[in-house]
């Protein structure tokens, strides 16, 4: 059976991704008990749970927030993402099978679905549907394991760039790109284009951190 504060953890997470909690935002427990119509108990495993993970932090007088990183920790984060995200990249289109290729090409259209309209929370959701293909068709669970570990510390800040005008037509243009790499079995380009696609957002983010401080 599963626990109330797991499925709080989902949950929150999920507001944490979308950018529905955005780094700063603080959560408190009377409100999250009260909209999630749970005890304070499940709340209190949720966010020490989230606290040890590295998504939510504990501030004096503030209580749980989402954490703030720093933009030497962005920095590391996103550099070690590039490279992961790179070798998916490259296993994905050494190994595709079909069922890789149809999904990669719906995670690309649900892209391209949510850019059209300009739904930043849509494009999030997305956005991470496109890649969770590219990395499980990768066939390589331990890379799957800790690419799912940094986004969880990096998904939120990825939303920022969003913002931008043009910022999401751009993106989907990028995937573009990177699946065509991939279903055309060019493995090292499609290496070079997902590290670029994600140390782009990475360079981009320590001006709109500032807004954090």
């Amino acid at each position: 059976m599963v626990r109330a504060s797991d499925k709080l953890i989902e949950k929150l997470k999920g507001e944490i991704f979308c950018g529905l909690l955005k780094p700063g935002d603080q959560l408190e427990e009377a409100e999250l008990a009260a909209r999630f119509a749970v005890s304070r108990t499940p709340i209190r495993e949720a966010i020490r749970s989230m606290v040890d993970s590295g998504l939510l932090e504990t501030r004096p007088r503030k209580g749980a927030i989402v954490r703030i990183l720093t933009t030497k920790e962005l920095s590391d984060l996103f550099e070690v993402a590039a490279e992961l995200e790179g070798m998916a990249c490259r296993l994905a289109s050494e190994l595709l099978t079909q069922a890789d290729k149809n999904a990669i090409e719906a995670g690309l259209e649900l892209c391209r679905a949510a850019a059209e309209i300009g739904d930043i929370p849509a494009y999030a959701q997305a956005n991470l549907t496109f890649h969770g293909h590219i990395h499980r068709a990768s066939g390589n669970d331990w890379l799957v394991d800790q690419l799912e570990k940094i986004q969880a510390r990096i998904n939120v800040y990825r939303l920022m760039p969003y913002e931008v005008v043009g910022r999401l037509k751009k993106s989907v243009a990028e995937h573009q790109e990177i699946s065509d790499a991939i279903v055309g079995k060019n493995s090292q380009l499609a290496n070079e284009l997902m590290r670029d696609h994600i140390m782009l957002q990475g360079l981009r983010l320590p001006n709109l951190l500032k807004s954090f401080s």
